[in-house]
């Protein structure tokens, strides 16, 4: 507003009716631009009274008028003036954000065997749902491309609160396809390639409050994807709360973090208390009231605590004891005719990870989890089911993990693996990693904002990944791999339904080229 104040007082002098009077300071932290502030304010004395809005005040003498010349000049440097601290204005904003950026570009090239029985078990077509029971479809894509951008930024707004965030896009090469199926929800939207519209990643505030007690409170889209030990694959710092064989699962929710390492003298030790939203249904197709529920499914929450520590006498390690309940776990997306919920599920388990393990170039890790059902008697009705002879039988029921929604039903995986630092100078420190994680017939966790092609820890039955990291710089390195996934039951993913024996076969290579920045 000054700038057009100031362009006016210049058009008042070069007409010699403009009036000198008191002085407006405007100060700078930065010393660089005292003489840009000085400038500023030599000019501002000549319009103040332009600034006090027509208030009557003692007349000045008159001010010589100037000439187009002197006028041509005194507004350019007005221009000069406000441009700086454009650049001023913006360098400030950047310093209280910091910002950073991610680009990964990846080519699959898939076969997969026995489709129908990999898939989650429910598959979306413009007739409407259908469950799919085992069948004897091949797939494979020989160039499969994906790229996902994602815009990071963090703020340390005072000495006890910050901010992080992320935004990501995340599609296939030309997919133009509108996307409705139902595996796609609020909790893997920003992990699984979609269309090229941007995403609410993380977007979340720590409080450190100086209380007696070490508490911080973690309020938000929380950092609830990508845990202990994606990060070992994914050549990066820790990502997530939860070990990613619990939970990996972009989720709405409040944190609470005791710090125990002055109580236990074990380092890096905590007790965390956790609330998630996993599902909510709201009504959509109502303009005026969008926020009521439109009892198509209940709400899912989530109640969780984690007791994480380094192990005793081993750098650069961690355990995690995990319990989790999530509730009122959805049955139908597609009408009020069908139950709200199907039952609860209880999750459990113990990670175990060690980085330069006992200070050589390994890295290793296990992981271990298990789940039970708590099925309210209720099912999932679905209109078509194909059948593996191709006919499609009408109204079969599916309740949760079981075929009457009567049983509760108990389900594992173990998940291991260990990645080699190679001692090359030239190559930069190469790294080999195997990975590999078995399921049983019920198992299921929370696990669908997987970063892979496939849902490789939903299996029920054997995967296996062998990888290897190339880094080129700091900020740039390739990915190479290939995983074998060996179904033995459907489902693999999904809380819906008796799961089936299945031959199913799954092999994929894959090259990703990860810059940041």
């Amino acid at each position: 507003m000054k700038k057009y104040l100031l362009t006016a007082g210049a058009l008042l002098l070069w007409s010699g009716t403009a009036f000198a009077g008191g002085a407006d300071t405007v100060t700078m932290p930065a010393n660089t631009y005292k003489a840009i502030m000085d400038r500023l304010d030599t000019l501002q004395k000549r319009v103040d009274m332009l600034e006090e809005g027509g208030k009557t005040a003692p007349s000045p003498a008159p001010a010589a008028a100037v000439t187009r010349e002197e006028f041509d000049k005194l507004n350019g440097d007005i221009n000069n003036i406000y441009d700086t601290l454009d650049v001023v204005e913006t360098k400030t904003l950047k310093d209280r954000i910091n910002w950073g950026a991610e680009l990964r570009t990846r080519v699959d090239n898939y076969k997969l065997s026995d489709l129908s029985a990999a898939d989650m078990g429910i598959r979306q077509t413009s007739t409407g749902l259908v469950a799919v029971l085992p069948g004897d479809d091949d797939e494979n894509d020989d160039n499969n491309w994906t790229n996902r951008f994602r815009l990071n930024m963090d703020a340390k707004i005072n000495p006890t609160l910050s901010f992080h965030g992320r935004m990501t896009v995340y599609k296939n090469w030309g997919d133009s396809d509108y996307t409705t199926t139902a595996l796609y929800n609020d909790m893997n939207r920003a992990h699984r390639p979609e269309t090229s519209g941007v995403k609410l990643d993380r977007a979340y505030v720590d409080w450190v409050p100086d209380f007696v007690i070490p508490i911080a409170l973690t309020v938000g889209r929380h950092p609830s994807t990508e845990g202990p030990p994606l990060e070992i694959k994914e050549n990066r710092q820790r990502q997530s709360t939860y070990p990613a064989l619990l939970f990996d699962a972009e989720n709405d929710g409040i944190v609470a973090t005791l710090g125990l390492e002055r109580y236990t003298g074990l380092k890096n030790s905590g007790w965390r208390f956790a609330y998630g939203k996993g599902y909510h249904s709201d009504d959509d197709n109502n303009s005026s009231f969008s926020f009521l529920d439109d009892n198509y499914a209940g709400d899912t929450n989530m109640y969780a605590t984690f007791l994480e520590s380094e192990i005793p006498g081993l750098d650069n390690s961690l355990v995690v004891l995990s319990y989790a309940r999530m509730t009122d776990l959805p049955g139908s997306f597609i009408g009020a005719d069908q139950p709200e919920t199907l039952g609860d599920m209880d999750l459990y388990g113990i990670h175990l990870q060690a980085n330069k393990f006992l200070k050589s170039n390994f890295d290793l890790f296990v992981s271990w989890a298990g789940n039970k059902t708590d099925a309210n008697g209720e099912v999932q009705v679905f209109p078509n089911v194909l059948m593996p002879d191709g006919v499609t039988t009408q109204n079969i029921p599916m309740g949760l993990l079981s075929a009457d929604g009567n049983e509760d039903n108990s389900g594992s995986c173990i998940f291991a693996g260990l990645a080699y630092t190679i001692p090359f100078t030239p190559l930069n420190h190469p790294k080999i990693g195997f990975e590999y994680n078995h399921g049983s017939k019920y198992w299921m966790s929370m696990t669908m904002a997987s970063t892979e092609m496939f849902n490789k820890l939903a299996t029920r039955g054997d995967a296996y990944e062998l990888y290897y990291i190339q880094p080129v710089n700091e900020n740039l390195f390739f990915r190479a791999g290939y995983t074998l996934i060996e179904y033995e039951y459907t489902g693999s993913g999904s809380h819906l339904g008796q799961p089936q024996e299945t031959d199913a076969e799954l092999e994929n290579y894959y090259l990703l080229m990860d810059v940041r920045f």
